[in-house]
């Protein structure tokens, strides 16, 4: 599949262009500074890959890459949430520019592209209630307001899925194609995280519901390489049980 990927410069970024290119995707990156990337890159790595510079927060631009690149595909990891419930960042902005450019090329096209954002575990349901995990644990509040973005689309306008991964650790720093998982894959599921373990804290009057998802969350580290693959092999086929909803992982032997 022809991919456009957005922000190859990070530390997931880098990841997905070694699983993309080792599921045998072409990738087209968009990135502000190419020179930043050929540094992080290995040139046997950066030779694979077409290069646009631009502004994710320019959707005309965004837009005009994924025509002219005739891409199939968007993957972001563009961006980062602030953590704090007070915080601001420059997400809600790159998030906003990238889902509009998207929805603008499949129109033009007349036919939706499949695309993943990256979001947070914070946005999945808690098993068991309609309450989000931060309901009950308010941080990066605005993944909230991403999810509503995507869900106010029209019907059938973009194949979004959002990944919404907990702490994200490096297996390697070294950076190869073909990937190789030290830690095998992760288990995923939809709107829900998986794996959820009840416990009898969530009983607790008034800071049970709090705890029991503190307690829960710790168990949800997965590594850069993991989540680069899921999203690599989910795009080996244009159909996915991913589409419009959010990806919760952990790993296997949590």
């Amino acid at each position: 599949m022809k991919v456009l990927l957005l922000g190859a410069t990070g530390n997931l970024g880098s990841r997905l262009v070694c699983a993309l290119l080792t599921h045998g995707h072409i990738v087209t990156v968009f990135v502000r500074s190419s020179r930043k990337l050929e540094s992080l890159l290995p040139s046997s790595i950066y030779q694979q890959i077409l290069i646009v510079e631009g502004d994710a927060t320019n959707t005309a631009a965004v837009k005009a890459s994924i025509l002219e690149s005739k891409c199939e595909a968007v993957v972001t990891a563009a961006g980062v949430a602030a953590a704090a419930p007070w915080g601001s960042s420059d997400l809600p902005k790159i998030f906003r520019s990238i889902a509009e450019a998207v929805q603008q090329a499949g129109e033009e096209r007349k036919q939706p592209l499949r695309v993943w954002f990256l979001s947070g575990m914070s946005i999945l349901q808690v098993p068991g209630t309609k309450n989000m995990m931060s309901d009950y644990v308010p941080v990066f509040l605005e993944h909230r307001g991403n999810l509503k973005l995507l869900q106010s689309l029209p019907p059938n306008s973009v194949d979004w899925s959002l990944l919404c991964p907990m702490t994200m650790t490096e297996e390697s720093k070294d950076l190869t194609v073909p990937t190789k998982l030290k830690q095998g894959r992760v288990v995923a599921n939809t709107t829900t995280p998986p794996l959820w373990k009840k416990s009898w804290i969530n009983s607790i009057p008034l800071i049970g519901s709090f705890l029991s998802v503190a307690m829960n969350a710790s168990r949800y580290t997965t590594t850069l390489e993991q989540n680069a693959d899921l999203i690599a092999t989910d795009l080996e086929t244009r159909d996915s049980s991913y589409i419009g909803k959010r990806v919760g992982v952990i790993g296997a032997s949590a």
